[in-house]
């Protein structure tokens, strides 16, 4: 890498801070690889050394590790923040802080990006991003300052007008069109201004929806740790398929994260409802759930932590408990942030140990590990929410979730902890005489009668599920790769129902419901669609649509749906299956 700046006005020139000249060498190679812009490189090692270049001109982006010889954390991304005058600061940086990347795009970084985790597509994206949210602003400041310009304008010719008037009171038709005019263009830059103010409220309110929506893929990401884990244990060693025991239990440990999975994505409509108070009702048995949360959680302190040469032991001392009255998802999840954090803080070999018992009239959950603990103020401020320490790995990650998990169960939750001595976290949730309910018998929805079904989804594995659980029912399927495929084969061949997705390419699910109705009022179709929550929440019924069913789906929810649609006494309103 070298310190020459591109003349022909075509590259565009980044100056990197880092201290690490393999990240540098790594870095300067990815963007050389760039097929759709020219990247000059320009490194430097500390931030006063950056700063002394950036004065220089000429810089178009800067990409800033957090951890340098003369500045660290926040302090470094604040330093050359203020300093950068407006130019677009990506932080590039070894630390995977969650609280700390919010910060920095709380403070006006334009992204936060992992060393490690980010391959030259998503580099390149960002950085393409950050240029453009640039060019944008700029542009909203230059219409700014346009906008009050001609509102300046327009007052003034509305002053003169009024001048006019009075000195000249013969023409008085002839300065009151001059007003009437003024007064329009007044309102017409009036309504500009109104507009360029609903942009900037709706970038606020974008960016408020990317700090929840952190918490949400956090969350996401731990559902879908034990689904990657077991399928991958299942692939690595073909030989497990002969315990079929065991294979059965992999294969339901995988279907309840899944579908705790489905559960956090709904979590997403809490961005425009309110929470519903009889969502936590059900009885819920906790020595049951300490039990599948281990299991559930063996890829992360067992798989994952063998490879980076660590060896996590569970040890349990559990008493039988009555059932608590909760959401049974959200304690798996409250459980699930306990033990990540617990082998987070375990850099060596070590036990995590859960206990169960009960106290008077309160069911407690202990979790306790032999990791490198929290110092005293760290203890204290833990649950704070994003509060986290950057001196110590992933203590206190996820604790912010089970504080709120545990007090809406009306519950309480205390911690234990000392530096080198490891973390014990006590949970207490009140016993309310909740007893659990025998298990019910598993209902099967019967098979409707088999029917000629026309499939429409451009999603190969979706299409593929659907298409083999109507075989399995005895069904004759037609399937389409698009709305337009699918069009044409409705035309030319006969069918009873049509399941069709929604989002698709050339012609959406709601265009191809219209242009069946079109062709046959009595059709029924099905839309199967993930949008199908927020279709519900806020009353959305596309016209041509008879029932909505929600990805992701199961075999009970397609057989009801196909039952409804071949039940002649059903209203002719849309419903949600």
């Amino acid at each position: 890498m070298n310190d020459r700046i591109m003349s022909d006005g075509v590259a565009i020139n980044v100056l990197l801070i880092e201290d690490n000249p393999q990240h540098a060498a790594l870095l300067d190679q990815m963007l050389g690889e760039a097929m759709d812009e020219r990247f000059q490189l320009i490194h430097r090692e500390t931030v006063a050394e950056g700063m002394e270049r950036f004065a220089q001109g000429g810089i178009d982006l800067i990409l800033l590790d957090l951890s340098l010889p003369d500045s660290e954390g926040l302090d470094t991304f604040l330093r050359v923040y203020n300093e950068a005058g407006g130019t677009p600061v990506i932080v590039l940086s070894g630390i995977g802080d969650e609280a700390l990347a919010v910060q920095t795009v709380g403070h006006g970084a334009q992204d936060y990006l992992v060393k490690g985790h980010v391959d030259r597509h998503w580099l390149v994206r960002s950085m393409q991003y950050a240029l453009e949210r640039q060019r944008a602003r700029q542009e909203l400041a230059g219409a700014h300052r346009e906008l009050e310009l001609r509102v300046e304008e327009r007052t003034a010719e509305l002053q003169k007008a009024n001048t006019s008037l009075q000195r000249e009171i013969g023409e008085r038709k002839r300065a009151e069109e001059a007003v009437r005019e003024s007064n329009r263009q007044l309102a017409d830059a009036l309504g500009q201004l109104r507009q360029t103010q609903q942009h900037i409220i709706q970038r606020e309110r974008l960016h408020a929806l990317g700090r929840m929506a952190s918490g949400i893929a956090h969350d996401f990401n731990n559902a879908l740790a034990p689904i990657l884990g077991f399928t991958e244990l299942l692939l690595l060693r073909p030989d497990t398929m002969a315990d079929p025991p065991k294979v059965k239990s992999y294969l339901r440990m995988i279907h309840t994260a899944a579908k705790d999975s489905a559960k956090v994505v709904s979590r997403l409509r809490e961005f425009y409802r309110y929470r519903e108070e009889a969502e936590v009702s059900a009885p819920v048995g906790l020595t049951e759930l300490v039990n599948q949360v281990i299991s559930l959680t063996q890829p992360k302190w067992k798989d994952q932590a063998q490879a980076n040469g660590i060896n996590i032991r569970i040890a349990t001392e559990l008493e039988e408990l009555p059932a608590v009255l909760g959401n049974e998802a959200e304690l798996r999840e409250m459980l699930t942030n306990v033990v990540f954090n617990a082998v987070d803080a375990l850099e060596k070999d070590g036990v995590i140990t859960f206990r169960t018992l009960r106290k008077g009239d309160n069911a407690v959950i202990q979790i306790a590990d032999t990791g490198i603990g929290m110092s005293e103020e760290t203890r204290a401020r833990c649950l704070e929410p994003f509060f986290s320490t950057k001196e110590q790995h992933g203590t206190g990650l996820g604790l912010g979730i089970v504080y709120g998990i545990v007090r809406r169960h009306e519950g309480d939750i205390k911690i234990a902890s000392e530096l080198g001595c490891g973390t014990t976290i006590t949970i207490t949730i009140p016993l309310r005489g909740a007893e659990k309910p025998a298990p019910k018998p598993v209902v099967v929805e019967p098979a409707p009668p088999p029917l000629r079904v026309l499939v429409v989804e451009d999603e190969p594995l979706v299409r593929e599920v659907v298409s083999v659980y109507l075989n399995e029912d005895g069904h004759m399927v037609e399937t389409a790769n698009n709305g337009v495929e699918g069009l044409e084969k409705f035309k030319a061949i006969p069918f009873d129902v049509v399941v069709t997705d929604r989002a698709m390419p050339e012609m959406n699910g709601d265009q191809l419901a219209i242009q069946i109705k079109k062709i046959k009022p009595e059709m029924p179709v099905i839309l199967l669609t993930g949008f199908g929550d927020l279709m519900l929440d806020v009353g959305e019924r596309p016209a041509g649509v008879d029932l909505i069913v929600s990805k992701p789906f199961t075999l009970h929810s397609l057989r009801a749906a196909l039952s409804k649609t071949v039940d002649k006494q059903k209203p002719p309103s849309a419903a949600v299956a």
